[in-house]
């Protein structure tokens, strides 16, 4: 599927007719990346910290912004858990 410049490309996760009885629970594993130029990323330079040595960065995830940053349904209407690691 092709990319759409504000929404990305969209994550099709085919589950086999066996799993989708109702109370089956699913792990689905992904593997992601994102970049400093994300729109859901804010930086501060590092002039405007505290210790005035490193940038900060920071996330608000407002918008839209959040699928830029992990894959996700953003919307406030569809609510999930889940686990990342930060490498």
């Amino acid at each position: 599927l092709a990319p759409h410049e504000c929404l990305g490309t969209p994550l099709a996760v085919p589950v086999p007719e066996a799993e989708r009885e109702p109370g089956n629970e699913l792990t689905v594993s992904l593997t992601y990346s994102t970049s400093p130029q994300s729109s859901a990323l804010q930086w501060l330079p590092p002039a405007q910290t505290a210790g005035k040595q490193r940038p900060y960065m920071f996330s608000q995830c407002q918008a839209i912004h959040a699928r830029a940053l992990f894959p996700c349904a953003d919307a406030p209407t569809c609510k999930f858990t889940y686990d990342a690691e930060v490498t």
